[in-house]
C-alpha cells in the first residue's frame, strides 16, 4: 500500500473545542492544525475535512486517533465510529506526553504538539479500538462507576454526620480499649437501633432526654419507628445517657438541623444505590460474567465491576495486558548486567484495580469447608521395580497438566 494513501488524523480534545491535524504514513502534513468548536457544526466541519483530504489523496485507509481525556472524548469517538471508512483509535494521554517529551518539548505543551504526537503514535500502530457501544458490558461500566461515586458520596456524608452526632451526644462513638470504653453501637447507621437514636438527635433530643425516659416508654418510642428494642439494650442506652457529658448549647446550635438534612440525603442515596444494583443484576446475565455470581462470596456488585473492566474477552490479545491496563504490572529496570525488579507501576486504571481487588477480596473472605486432619492410612509395600501408587498418580497428574 502506498504510504501517501494512508491518512492519520490526530485529534486533541478539550471541553469546548477539538484540534485536528492530518498527515500521511510518510509524515507529510495533509492539513495543518485546524481548531473547531465541540458542537454539531464543529463535528460536520471535522468530518468534512477528513472526507476532503481522503478524496484529494485517494486514501485507502483513514485512521483517526483521539486522546482519551476523561469523558470529553467519548461523544466525539462515538460519532466518528459511525463515519463510514474511518478507523478510530483511542490514545493514552501518558503516551502522548512521552512522545512530546521525546521531541524535546518537555516545557512546551500546545494543541498542535499534542495532535502531532497522536499522529506519531498512530504511525507506530499504537492506540486501542473504541469500545463504546450499547452492550450490557458497556452499560455495566457506567452503572458500576456511578454506583461507586454514590457510595463514596454516602461515606463522606456519614463522616460528616458522625462529627455532628458527637457534638449532640458527646462520646456517642468514643472508643478507648485501655480505659475500657466501647461505643454504644458498632455503627451508627447500619444498626437499626443506632439509626433511631441518630434520628431522635436530629429531631432535637439530648442525652438528658434519653436518661429521663423509663425503659417501657423508650421501647415504645423505638417501636413507633419500626425498631424492637429489648430491655437490656434500653437499660444500656439509659445508663450511657446518664454518664454522658451534657452538650453545651453554644456547641450544638443549628447542628440538629444539618444532621436532619444529611440523614435525608443519605436515605435518598440508599434508594438510588439499590435501584442501580437492581439494574446491574438484570444486565449481568447478558454478559460473559454471568456465572461469576455462582462463586461463593461473589455478589452482583463485585461481578459487575469485573465485567465492567474486562468487557468482552475478545478485546484483549493476551491476559498479560489486563494486568498492565490495571496498573498491576511490576516495574523493571534493565541495563547491561543489571536487572532490577520493583513493585507494581500503578500506570493504569485505578477503578480497574479496585474492581479486580473487590472480586478477589469477596472470594478470599469466604471460609473453606471444615476438614478434619487425620493420619493417612498405611500403604502396602509395592513390588520391587514397580512405581508406588502415589508416584504413578503424581505422574499421571503431571501428564494431564
Amino acid at each position: 500500500m502506498d504510504p501517501r494513501r494512508v491518512l492519520l488524523v490526530g485529534v486533541d480534545v478539550s471541553k469546548s473545542s477539538w484540534f485536528a491535524l492530518c498527515s500521511d504514513l510518510s509524515g507529510e502534513v495533509v492539513f495543518d492544525g485546524v481548531k473547531v468548536l465541540a458542537d454539531a457544526a464543529g463535528l460536520a466541519q471535522l468530518t468534512g475535512l477528513i472526507a476532503d483530504a481522503r478524496q484529494r489523496r485517494g486514501a485507502e485507509v483513514v485512521v483517526v486517533g483521539v486522546e482519551a481525556t476523561g469523558h470529553f472524548h467519548q461523544t466525539l469517538t462515538a460519532h466518528l465510529v459511525d463515519v463510514a471508512g474511518v478507523i478510530v483509535r483511542v490514545v493514552n494521554p501518558a503516551a502522548v506526553t512521552a512522545v512530546r517529551k521525546a521531541r524535546l518539548n518537555r516545557r512546551r505543551k500546545t494543541d498542535w504538539l499534542d495532535a502531532a504526537a497522536i499522529c506519531e503514535l498512530l504511525r507506530w500502530g499504537e492506540g486501542s479500538p473504541s469500545h463504546l457501544d450499547e452492550s450490557a458490558a458497556s452499560t455495566l461500566r457506567v452503572l458500576w462507576s456511578g454506583r461507586k461515586d454514590l457510595v463514596d458520596m454516602r461515606s463522606d456524608l456519614r463522616h460528616r454526620a458522625n462529627a455532628l452526632i458527637d457534638c449532640l451526644w458527646p462520646g456517642f462513638t468514643a472508643k478507648d480499649r485501655a480505659a475500657g470504653l466501647r461505643p454504644l453501637f458498632r455503627d451508627p447507621f447500619d444498626i437499626k437501633a443506632a439509626r433511631v437514636i441518630v434520628g431522635l438527635l436530629a429531631e432535637g433530643w439530648a442525652p438528658a432526654d434519653f436518661a429521663a425516659a423509663r425503659i417501657e416508654p423508650l421501647r415504645a418510642v423505638f417501636a413507633g419507628r419500626g425498631c424492637r428494642l429489648v430491655r437490656p439494650h434500653a437499660q444500656r442506652i439509659i445508663s450511657r445517657a446518664n454518664a454522658a457529658l451534657a452538650p453545651h448549647p453554644a456547641a450544638t446550635a443549628g447542628k440538629a438541623r444539618i444532621l436532619r438534612a444529611l440523614l435525608a440525603s443519605m436515605d435518598d442515596l440508599d434508594v438510588h444505590i439499590t435501584d442501580i444494583e437492581a439494574e446491574m443484576a438484570s444486565l449481568l446475565p447478558c454478559t460473559q460474567g454471568a456465572k461469576l455470581i455462582q462463586i461463593r462470596g461473589v455478589g452482583v456488585v463485585a461481578a459487575s465491576g469485573f465485567v465492567a473492566f474486562i468487557g468482552h474477552t475478545d478485546r484483549w490479545s493476551e491476559w498479560s495486558k489486563v494486568w498492565r491496563a490495571a496498573g498491576l504490572d511490576p516495574a523493571r529496570s534493565q541495563s547491561g548486567p543489571r536487572d532490577n525488579a520493583y513493585g507494581i507501576s500503578r500506570e493504569g486504571s485505578a477503578w480497574g484495580r479496585r474492581a479486580l481487588m473487590d472480586l478477589t477480596v469477596s472470594v478470599l473472605r469466604q471460609r473453606g469447608p471444615d476438614r478434619t486432619v487425620t493420619s493417612p492410612p498405611a500403604r502396602p509395600a509395592s513390588p520391587a521395580g514397580s512405581p508406588s501408587p502415589r508416584r504413578a498418580t503424581d505422574s499421571a497428574a503431571c501428564a494431564s497438566r
